[in-house]
């Protein structure tokens, strides 16, 4: 379990570096000003063709569809719940597509006094066969209780490139662009905030970060509960794999360092979905784990 913790910590490593490299691949922004280059901008009026055309695969398929998303919800009920309307039904198809791969999540955690008592068993045998036969029982368990752990990746990644197109769909939404919350501009980031005395840039950043550790440690919650519930006495919580809160906090920190130089609109969009990660990981957690 170990080794899968770190393999999952790598590839989250390896996906952050990817997500810095591939929004610097849109100059969208202009450096100046920090304001959306105005033939950047997509209007409800931008025809999906011209879109095609120009900017490819990526843009016309996923980042103009979801700009669109919020500039349509927008008009009827402003860019902030147009930006919230978006992220829930983004939710809501994310967990579609990846509801297999959030249940075994899920039951990972749960199973893990279990893995740790197999962990124990073989702790300090280095041979080639112990290792054989500790992967064999970590194999059987997850067997036992349907589970495939590398199966559990999928989610991350599969949220990877959404969250890359709302990025930029939030930069490019002409609702986004010329909306503002409480008098100040949705588009500009919390380090805006930061430097210029926006208030409410830095509550929503804050408040971003506040949903996003909720979202990361509920499943832990659950699970330690859940194992309380069932007085299972063999389990010590002192014998955790250590790498789970080194991944918490790392994730957690990645973020926030991401996010300060985002629109505050993402900061937004992180916030109502980690908010809507919580009630997922709640219903799924009654409804199929347990």
């Amino acid at each position: 379990m170990k080794k899968l913790s770190n393999r999952k910590l790598m590839l989250l490593l390896i996906a952050v570096a990817f997500l810095l490299v591939a929004t610097g691949c849109q100059n969208n922004m202009d450096p100046t000003t920090h304001q959306t280059l105005p033939e950047k901008i997509i209007y409800l009026t931008t025809a999906w063709g011209d879109m095609w055309k120009s900017e490819g695969l990526f843009t016309s398929l996923i980042v103009y569809p979801l700009a669109q998303m919020i500039n349509f919800f927008s008009q009827y009920l402003g860019v902030v719940m147009g930006i919230v309307l978006t992220t829930v039904l983004v939710n809501v198809l994310t967990l579609a597509l990846s509801k297999k791969s959030t249940i075994d999540m899920q039951k990972i955690q749960m199973l893990q006094p279990e893995l740790q008592k197999i962990q124990a068993k073989y702790e300090g045998k280095d041979d080639d066969a112990s290792k054989m036969k500790q992967a064999s029982e970590m194999q059987a368990l997850y067997n036992k209780h349907g589970v495939n752990p590398l199966g559990s990746i999928v989610t991350p990644f599969l949220q990877l490139p959404i969250m890359m197109a709302m990025y930029y769909a939030v930069q490019r939404a002409a609702a986004v662009c010329q909306g503002s919350i409480m008098g100040t501009e949705l588009i500009l980031t919390p380090m805006d905030g930061l430097k210029n005395g926006g208030i409410i840039l830095i509550v929503i950043y804050i408040l971003m970060g506040v949903c996003q550790f909720l979202s990361i440690k509920t499943p832990q919650w659950l699970a330690d509960k859940k194992q309380k519930e069932m007085k299972k006495k063999s389990y010590d919580k002192n014998q955790k794999n250590p790498s789970n809160g080194m991944m918490t906090y790392g994730m957690l920190a990645m973020i926030l360092i991401i996010a300060v130089n985002w629109p505050t609109a993402m900061s937004l969009y992180w916030m109502v979905s980690s908010l809507v990660n919580v009630i997922k990981t709640l219903y799924i957690q009654k409804r199929y784990v347990d």
